[in-house]
């Protein structure tokens, strides 16, 4: 009897940890061909320890994406190459992210940020800002 019921919670255990693991995993993102529509930046050009704020605006299958990243000046980083106004780039994106492939090969990781009424080329990267 006692076999039975270790074999049965075995059982039971075996067949539970998939469906646990199922629920953990985070959904993929979204992959597109996305056209760069505006991009703006706050420099910070005389300060050792600030940031230098990058936005980007695109339409990626007739949906608005703006990206932000953050570059410190003391890295010294480069800037966000690649992402001109008018090139075409892969993307993927979920709710927080995107992660966008420049022409050249390079990748970059943005922040979805629609808080600052930062572009001035396009109307409507403008209406998609809060």
């Amino acid at each position: 009897m006692l076999i039975r019921v270790v074999v049965l919670a075995a059982i039971a255990i075996a067949v539970g940890a998939p469906v646990s693991e199922a629920k953990d995993k985070k959904p993929e993102p979204n992959a597109a061909q996305a056209t760069v529509l505006d991009h703006n930046e706050y420099t910070c050009e005389n300060c050792l320890f600030g940031n230098r704020d990058f936005y980007f605006c695109f339409d990626a299958n007739q949906k608005i994406l703006i990206g932000h990243e953050k570059v410190r000046t003391q890295t010294w980083q480069k800037n966000p190459d690649g992402l001109e106004r008018g090139k075409s780039v892969s993307l993927r994106y979920d709710d927080k992210y995107m992660w966008v492939t420049a022409p050249g090969g390079k990748e970059h990781k943005l922040t979805q940020d629609y808080t600052r009424k930062i572009f001035l080329e396009n109307s409507r990267c403008q209406a998609a800002t809060k």
